[in-house]
């Protein structure tokens, strides 16, 4: 069995546990109204109905509103999805030869050292067999985004060589 976490990490390193949203509203915190928070969702696997190990660390950075709750739009659950939609399983060859010029891929979220610090010391007190059995997942995570990210920036690199090379061929033809 699985579960998931939700928490709002403030600028000021407070942590607020938040209940999953019914739909695409989120619970209040009056407290952080009109702030930017990071969101972190835990993904982790129960046993004897405690979480027991990390699965997955995902991060958003999100803006409450005055009253301190955040209302998920298309807009910005599309924005989520930005570069599957643009990159998807492309190669640098099929992006050359797109029409369109070559999308910049999106700069993941990633915790910044206070954050991250906040984090792990949030999970290392509430969690503590969470922490034990999994303490390197929150690293694994933003490791992977930003590697992620370092590969599509790669490739978008890769199909502009291409389509340069392509562009310089067709010109010395015609």
């Amino acid at each position: 069995m699985s579960g998931i976490k939700f928490l709002f990490i403030s600028g000021e390193g407070e942590v607020y546990p938040i209940p999953a949203s019914k739909g695409s509203v989120y619970k209040a915190v009056p407290r952080l109204a009109k702030e930017s928070v990071l969101v972190v969702e835990l993904f982790y696997e129960v046993e004897n109905r405690k979480p027991w190990r990390l699965i997955h660390v995902g991060f958003d950075r999100i803006q409450l509103d005055g009253h301190g709750q955040y209302i998920l739009t298309m807009e910005e659950g599309g924005s989520k999805f930005y570069n599957i939609s643009h990159f998807g399983l492309a190669s640098a060859e099929e992006l050359s030869k797109r029409e369109e010029p070559i999308a910049i891929p999106k700069a993941p979220v990633v915790p910044s050292a206070k954050e991250k610090e906040t984090l792990i010391s949030f999970v290392k007190r509430k969690y503590p067999i969470l922490w034990e059995n999994s303490p390197e997942a929150i690293e694994l995570s933003i490791q992977s985004r930003l590697n992620t990210h370092s590969d599509l920036v790669n490739l978008v690199k890769k199909s502009t060589v291409i389509r340069r090379k392509n562009r310089l061929a067709a010109y010395k033809q015609g």
